[in-house]
C-alpha cells in the first residue's frame, strides 16, 4: 500500500513539472514559417531586442539575443531565453549568404527583418509569404497586439509605392495624409507600445514644430508610462524643445550683436571721412578755441577746468586728428 502511494506521488509530480515546465527547459515561444530562396540566403533567422523606437533600424551583434536555424520545410522557433520581462519590441532578421549576421535591408525585394511586440509570457506565430519579395505578406497568431504593428506597418507602407502612381501625384499632400493616420491610430489606440510604434512611423520630429499642443495631450495621456521607449521619446520631444527656445534667442542675439558691429563700423568710417567727428563736445570746444589762438591758461579759464586737464584734452585732439603742433591745428580744415 506505502509503495502504491509513492508511485502515485512520483507520477503525479512528473504530470506536474510537464505542465509548468522542468527547470531550465524552454518553451518555443516565437514560432515562423518562411519561404527563401536557399541559394542566396542563409538558413538561419536572428532575434533582436530593439531597446527604443529611435533604433528600430540598428542592429549590431551585441543586439541580436537569439538565432534559430530555419529548417527544411521553412520553420524556424525562438524560446523565452534572454527576453526582459514585460513587452517590448523585436526585430527578426534574415541574413543572406554574403553579408554579416549583423545586417539590415531597408526597402526593396530583399528587405529582411519584421517587427513584433512580445514578451516571456507570449506565444507567436508569425506566417512570412514572399514571391516577387524576400518578406511579402505576414499573418501572426497568438499575440493579438502584433495585428496592429501590422496594421501600422501597411499605412506607412503605402508611402513605399508612391513611385509607382507617376509625377500626377502630390506626394507632399500624400505623406500628410499618411502621417495624419498614424497620429490619428497612436492617439486612439490603448496599447502604449503600439500607439509610440505608430507615432514613430509618423515623423514626429517635423510635426512636433507645427502642432506642440498634440504631443501635450499625447504625453499626458501616457505619462505614467516609464519604459525606456517612453523616456527617449520624452527626451526627444524635450531636446526639440530646447532647440525651439534656443533658436529665437540666439537670433535675436546674433542680431543685436550685428546691430552694434554695424553701428561701429559706419562710426569708424565716418571718422575716416572727417576726423573731426571723433573729437567729443569738450573737445570741439577746446578745439575751437585753439583755432582763436588760444593759450593754455585762456582754455583753462574759459572752460573752467584745470591746465592739466586741458593739456590731456590738446593731446587727444592732436593724437585723433594726426597733428603735432597748434601751427597744425590752425592750418586744419574741418
Amino acid at each position: 500500500m506505502p509503495m502504491i502511494c509513492l508511485t502515485s506521488w512520483i507520477r503525479a509530480l512528473i504530470i506536474l513539472l510537464a505542465m509548468v515546465g522542468l527547470p531550465g527547459y524552454s518553451q518555443s515561444l516565437i514560432q515562423g514559417t518562411i519561404r527563401y530562396d536557399t541559394t542566396r540566403w542563409k538558413p538561419v533567422a536572428s532575434l533582436s531586442l530593439v531597446p527604443d523606437f529611435s533604433r528600430m533600424y540598428e542592429v549590431s551583434n551585441e543586439s541580436i539575443i537569439q538565432e534559430a536555424e530555419i529548417g527544411p520545410d521553412g520553420n524556424f522557433a525562438f524560446t523565452g531565453e534572454n527576453m526582459p520581462p514585460g513587452d517590448h519590441l523585436y526585430r527578426i532578421h534574415f541574413s543572406r549568404k554574403e553579408d554579416p549576421r549583423a545586417s539590415l535591408i531597408i526597402g526593396g525585394p530583399d528587405e529582411n527583418h519584421l517587427f513584433l511586440l512580445a514578451n516571456p509570457g507570449s506565444e507567436i506565430g508569425i506566417r512570412i509569404r514572399g514571391g516577387r519579395r524576400l518578406i511579402g505578406s505576414i499573418s501572426f497568431e497568438g499575440y493579438p497586439v502584433n495585428q496592429s504593428v501590422k496594421d501600422i506597418n501597411q499605412i506607412a507602407g503605402f508611402l513605399d509605392t508612391l513611385d509607382y502612381y507617376g509625377p500626377a501625384v502630390n506626394r507632399d499632400f500624400v505623406r500628410e495624409a499618411v502621417y495624419e493616420r498614424l497620429r490619428r491610430y497612436a492617439d486612439t489606440c490603448s496599447n502604449p507600445l503600439i500607439s509610440l510604434y505608430a507615432l514613430y512611423h509618423s515623423r514626429f520630429e517635423s510635426d512636433f514644430e507645427k502642432n506642440p499642443g498634440y504631443y501635450t495631450k499625447y504625453l499626458r495621456k501616457w505619462r505614467k508610462q516609464d519604459s525606456e521607449y517612453f523616456r527617449t521619446f520624452r527626451a526627444q520631444l524635450r531636446m526639440d524643445t530646447e532647440q525651439n527656445n534656443i533658436v529665437p534667442l540666439v537670433s535675436a542675439l546674433l542680431f543685436i550683436l550685428m546691430s552694434i558691429a554695424v553701428y561701429y563700423y559706419r562710426r569708424r568710417k565716418k571718422s575716416e571721412i572727417n576726423p573731426f567727428r571723433s573729437l567729443t563736445v569738450q573737445e570741439r570746444k577746446i578745439f575751437a578755441l585753439l583755432k582763436e589762438g588760444k593759450s593754455n591758461k585762456e582754455i583753462s579759464e574759459s572752460c573752467s577746468i584745470s591746465l592739466s586737464t586741458v593739456k590731456t584734452h590738446v593731446n587727444s585732439i592732436y593724437s585723433k586728428l594726426n597733428l603735432s603742433s597748434r601751427t597744425d591745428v590752425m592750418d586744419f580744415g574741418e
